[in-house]
């Protein structure tokens, strides 16, 4: 055991700084930093708890740290300079989010890296929970998130606080699966899918959103429908070279499957089982409600535990239920889903890709619908992997990793690092519960009534956003799978301003 010069603090194998104090450590890692590339231009934390993360995959820390040790190694090679921190002293058992906060703070404010890797479910490092303040209050009444561990700040993000998301870090999670497998598909697809194979799967009820999606992805290709494909013939239907996936399809916090819909038909569409025969590391993205449901479930139950214990090298999906639009302009999932497709196509880093979509995603000004889908969706897997060595915007190939004009108006040079700024609290989210002029009333419930048969006869709740003034009715239907949700936001006059559903 060795111990800090700045702090003395304990420091464990392999750590290159003090967890307690931030101080780059000389002459003990596990690691030969000698050899590393000159070719670094951007720096990350691992981020664990191994004795917790050993004892829980039953895994040796010696084991953990040779996968590790040559994980560095390899990332150094393709200019990621990652340094293990291992807060197995520093905590007992999991700990708070805020205590973690505090120890990457330190490192952060004194080394400014940009990509935040944890390893881990969040029994080795939490996640934040909230209450949830959007208008599916009712079903979701709380919302998990690992986004306090990109803005380094734990107050609900339905306070209004406002981030520059190109100085936040890039934060993933590989949650407690088989670390050797990911780490060997990591380094075969890391950079080496020039050419994506793209795959688009929804329900048919959003054919229309999700081909305004997709045809951004991969104009030459159809997406396909649900029931169409089901999980008996899925397997068939999909490449087993495709590389790059969406989802837009139904989940559920009952069961593993997600659902494609056509009329009041839910039909199980992908089970965990369904990648099983992908034959090359792939990417994917999915706007289901709960599509990155993990916690307290084995791999046989989850897409995202199997998807990883597979050749999925990057998974970005929901914890809660998710909202989108049935057609163009999508909004919530469809935006922050899309965008960070379209941006890891062109080659930006997963924690790229994901920043740049919270960017687009928060326009505006934004609903609690878009702030609840800030919050729930999360990056699983390595945030520094790309799926090719250059990036291309405007047709020019670039070698550093940039946010374009178009999604956040600054070049930057990861040279310096990761600045995060303190919050800009501008205003509290929340909806209050409000009456409305009967005729008013009718024409929203007649509209709704129209579009979704099965509603007809159901009384919304009408809800006003405190702060906008915003006026929206929420129409709850209970389901087998879960409850189905649709929000219209309207004017005092009765005008139909947007429509958004659960997924």
């Amino acid at each position: 055991m060795t111990f800090c010069e700045d702090c003395g603090s304990k420091l464990m194998p392999g750590v290159l700084f003090c967890e307690n104090c931030g101080a780059k450590i000389s002459g003990a890692p596990s690691v030969n930093f000698s050899d590393v590339s000159k070719s670094v231009q951007e720096r990350g934390i691992i981020y664990t708890n191994l004795k917790l993360l050993s004892f829980q995959l039953n895994k040796t820390e010696e084991f953990l740290n040779s996968v590790l040790s040559a994980f560095i190694l390899f990332s150094n090679e393709n200019g990621v300079s990652y340094e293990l921190v291992d807060v197995s002293d520093k905590f007992s058992d999991a700990g708070t989010v805020k205590e973690h906060i505090a120890v990457i703070r330190n490192l952060v404010e004194k080394n400014h890296q940009k990509y935040l890797f944890i390893l881990g479910s969040n029994s080795v490092v939490p996640s934040m929970v909230w209450e949830n303040r959007a208008s599916d209050s009712g079903s979701d009444k709380d919302v998990s998130s690992d986004l306090p561990y990109s803005t380094l700040d734990i107050a609900t993000p339905f306070d209004g606080q406002e981030y520059d998301f190109s100085e936040t870090l890039r934060v993933g999670r590989l949650p407690n699966v088989d670390f050797e497998n990911y780490f060997e598909n990591l380094k075969a697809g890391y950079g080496n899918a020039e050419n994506a194979n793209s795959f688009a799967m929804s329900a048919e009820v959003w054919q229309e959103e999700t081909k305004d999606i997709f045809r951004k992805l991969d104009s030459s290709k159809k997406v396909i429908s649900s029931p169409d494909a089901t999980k008996e013939n899925v397997k068939e239907i999909i490449s087993c070279d495709t590389n790059l996936f969406l989802f837009n399809l139904h989940g559920s916090n009952q069961t593993e499957f997600w659902y494609g819909q056509c009329g009041a038909s839910y039909p199980e569409a992908i089970e965990p089982n369904s990648f099983s025969e992908i034959k090359n590391p792939y990417w994917l993205a999915v706007e289901a409600c709960y599509g990155a449901a993990y916690e307290g479930r084995i791999a046989g139950k989850s897409v995202l535990l199997s998807a990883l214990n597979g050749k999925c090298i990057s998974f970005m999906g929901s914890s809660r239920i998710a909202f989108g639009t049935p057609r163009p302009e999508g909004c919530c999932a469809d935006v922050i889903c899309g965008t960070y497709l379209k941006k890891l196509k062109e080659g930006f880093s997963a924690g790229d890709s994901l920043a740049i979509a919270r960017k687009a995603l928060m326009k505006g000004d934004p609903s609690p619908e878009d702030i609840k889908t800030l919050a729930e969706f999360s990056l699983y897997g390595d945030p520094s992997v790309k799926m090719k060595k250059k990036i291309e915007t405007a047709g020019i190939a670039k070698n550093i990793s940039i946010f374009d004009d178009s999604e956040a108006t600054v070049e930057k040079s990861f040279s310096r690092g990761i600045r995060v700024p303190l919050p800009n609290i501008r205003r509290a989210v929340h909806l209050e519960l409000v009456k409305v002029d009967q005729k008013i009333a009718d024409i929203v419930e007649s509209f709704i009534y129209s579009h979704y048969v099965e509603f007809k006869g159901i009384k919304p709740k009408y809800v006003k956003n405190g702060v906008f003034g915003n006026l929206q009715a929420v129409f709850e239907l209970p389901g087998s799978i879960c409850s189905k949700i649709v929000a219209v936001s309207f004017t005092g006059n009765g005008e139909i301003k947007q429509l958004i559903e659960s997924k």
